[in-house]
């Protein structure tokens, strides 16, 4: 079995928004030339998160997470984004199937800028396990 690291950093802004790296996963499975396994994606720090999401549902996405989680009413300035981070998730592991992430064609991966930042640079981990 073969495994190949890499991390990349992706510029984000937020709060509340989403920025897709699917693109960033496959060509990084394309460099791995792993054909068969799964790919596991972590993102650095305590308030980010990883959504895997079908397009076209990002809004209601976000409208319910607000509904869920608002953004004030916290003792801590940021306690919203630790709260939506725990919840939405800082990981996701996704199959490789003949080279592929398993994905359905409309459905995308996402970086969740859940804090009221500009231009900033979040790390994700991306390991491929595989052969």
């Amino acid at each position: 079995m073969k495994v190949y690291s890499k991390v990349v950093e992706v510029r984000t802004y937020g709060p509340m928004e989403l920025h897709p790296i699917t693109s960033i996963l496959k060509e990084t499975l394309h460099e791995s030339d792993i054909k068969n396994g799964i790919v596991w994606i972590s993102v650095e720090g305590a308030t980010p998160a990883l959504c895997l999401l079908r397009r076209g549902i990002e809004k209601r996405f976000l409208s319910y997470i607000a509904r869920l989680i608002p953004f004030t009413g916290w003792n801590h300035g940021n306690a919203y984004a630790h709260l939506i981070s725990t919840l939405v998730s800082t990981n996701k592991a996704i199959p490789i199937i003949n080279g592929e992430l398993l994905l359905n064609p409309d459905e995308e991966v996402y970086v969740l800028e859940t804090r009221s930042v500009y231009n900033h640079v979040r790390k994700i981990a991306i390991e491929i396990h595989g052969n």
